[in-house]
């Protein structure tokens, strides 16, 4: 089927894919800033109890990702994605009935296992199964409009929490998982499997199914990808939530440091948007390359630059469209490297190092920005995010020495 058919032919499900999306982030990985006071007023929970649940959430995705994976790969999504989505309203559900914080976090465990089932990295794995080579750019708008989650649920989290209190929120959340979000998982074509070439004499397959590593340098590409997107996630998941802490020590206010800080939504969304609309003209590996370099150059250049609103402005947008075009090479890269065959199970690895990295990294910068000071934890930032950048580098040359796959 040509793409431009495959792509109107499924959009409506893309674009209930991206509901679902909003949805699953939005109550899950950004309500804890919103329920944190009323969970700390009626359960006496504090902050590193409430988002220890996020922590839950990402290791538990860590350690049942591989395995789904592989399932992934041999029955498609749709069942999977299904069950996750009830499992998701079950957590919610018990979340709601927490009276301390053991219940709190056996919730996000439940939570934890629905959301590697359904969210995760399953969107994408679903997405490559229905578009092919058009996969790159779809994952790329479908991250531009996901990037809204924490502006539409923030204040909504807000909004039912002031009507109804926070447990009824949980069930809204839960019921959104149940008749919203489970039926446009039902809608996912049932997957036949990857087309088998060289049964029947066919051509050979295409870079598409097969990725473009041959098949004895996988294992080192697999690491070299791991460790570059790790060691920036590391900072990507961590630095960002201490900005305002960063922007105070260096001398702006409260109020002009939340405000600066807020620009790194809008430049997130336009380098996605750059990405998605004229990323597909490069190899994924060189738009990684870029956005590595570019996010530990801002963290050296801002403890040089003289204290104030503009410096401050400048580091936000541009470090945070670093971050958004790697977002999104994280997301697609895999599937360049690894092909279609293997793209759900090659996720579900690279999931364990990524999510652990993920985890600490809230903790760990709050460390770091105690100990240390800002300065010193932005040329730490600028060196962890310099190992990914030479990881990167060296996947790429590896691509380059190799031999040209059929197209």
């Amino acid at each position: 089927m040509p793409s431009s058919s495959r792509f109107s032919g499924h959009g409506p499900l893309l674009c209930g894919l991206v509901a679902t999306r909003l949805i699953g982030w939005g109550t899950t990985f950004y309500s804890p800033s919103v329920l944190m006071q009323a969970l700390d007023r009626d359960l006496g929970l504090n902050a590193e109890i409430v988002f220890g649940g996020i922590t839950i959430l990402l290791v538990t995705g860590a350690l049942v990702a591989p395995a789904i994976g592989r399932v992934l790969d041999r029955e498609g999504t749709r069942r999977s994605m299904c069950v996750g989505a009830i499992i998701c309203a079950l957590g919610f559900a018990v979340l709601s009935m927490a009276q301390g914080p053991i219940s709190y976090l056996a919730s996000w465990f439940v939570i934890g296992i629905g959301h590697a089932m359904s969210l995760a990295n399953v969107g994408n794995v679903a997405v490559a199964q229905l578009m092919g080579e058009r996969t790159r750019r779809v994952i790329g708008l479908m991250m531009l409009v996901t990037g809204l989650s924490s502006s539409l649920f923030w204040p909504l989290t807000a909004i039912l929490m002031d009507a109804f209190g926070w447990r009824a929120t949980l069930l809204v959340f839960a019921a959104m998982q149940l008749f919203i979000v489970l039926p446009i998982y039902a809608a996912v074509p049932r997957f036949h499997g990857h087309p088998t070439p060289a049964a029947a004499g066919t051509a050979p397959a295409s870079s598409l199914e097969t990725g473009r590593v041959e098949p004895g340098k996988r294992r080192m590409a697999f690491w070299l990808t791991a460790f570059a997107f790790s060691a920036s996630g590391l900072v990507s998941w961590g630095l960002p939530l201490h900005l305002i802490s960063l922007f105070r020590e260096g001398g702006l206010t409260q109020t002009e440091a939340v405000w600066i800080a807020t620009l790194g939504g809008p430049a997130t969304i336009v380098a996605r948007a750059i990405d998605a609309t004229l990323g597909e003209r490069l190899p994924v590996e060189r738009v990684a390359l870029f956005g590595l370099l570019l996010g530990p150059l801002c963290c050296l250049i801002l403890p040089l630059a003289p204290t104030g609103i503009v410096a401050a402005g400048i580091f936000v947008a541009v470090f945070n469209a670093a971050l958004g075009v790697i977002s999104v090479a994280r997301a697609t890269l895999p599937l360049a490297l690894f092909g279609r065959r293997g793209f759900a199970a090659m996720l579900g690895q690279l999931t364990v190092p990524q999510n652990i990295a993920f985890a600490v990294a809230p903790l760990l910068f709050a460390v770091l920005i105690e100990r240390l000071g800002a300065s010193a934890t932005l040329i730490f930032s600028a060196v962890i995010q310099f190992f990914g950048f030479f990881a990167m580098l060296a996947l790429a040359r590896m691509l380059a020495r190799a031999p040209a796959v059929s197209q």
